[in-house]
């Protein structure tokens, strides 16, 4: 039944393909008002995000100090081992860094600065 209102041009199924054929033409363009709400909605959820995640702020430093701490103190102790030529000792830390330190470190340090970078280059 519903093909035959169709093809005889029953206005209930007529105008769900027009609305269809016009939400589908509308969907294909961004308005600049389209742009406006959506960035203000994006606006609206990461000040949402920064209140729900202010308690971690604290911990997110803490967690970047101890690594680069424990980063720069294997690196002066490198150095300061190899100065006074214990080599061995100086290798040792240097492939510890290489192997297990460096890692975190890129990682804590990129996820805590790479966003102001980004915004820097901009």
């Amino acid at each position: 039944m519903s093909l035959l209102g169709f093809l005889t041009g029953e206005s209930d199924t007529a105008k769900k393909v027009v609305d269809g054929v016009i939400n589908a033409g509308d969907a294909l363009f961004y308005t600049d008002e389209e742009k406006a709400q959506d960035h203000s909605a994006y606006r609206d959820w990461y000040l949402k995000y920064l209140d729900a995640t202010q308690p971690q702020n604290v911990s997110r430093r803490m967690i970047a100090i101890v690594v680069v701490f424990l980063w720069a103190l294997f690196l002066v102790a490198g150095v300061i081992a190899q100065g006074f030529g214990f080599e061995d000792f100086a290798e040792y830390i240097f492939r510890t860094l290489k192997e297990n330190v460096n890692t975190p470190f890129s990682i804590v340090v990129g996820f805590y600065f790479l966003k102001h970078i980004v915004k820097a280059t901009k």
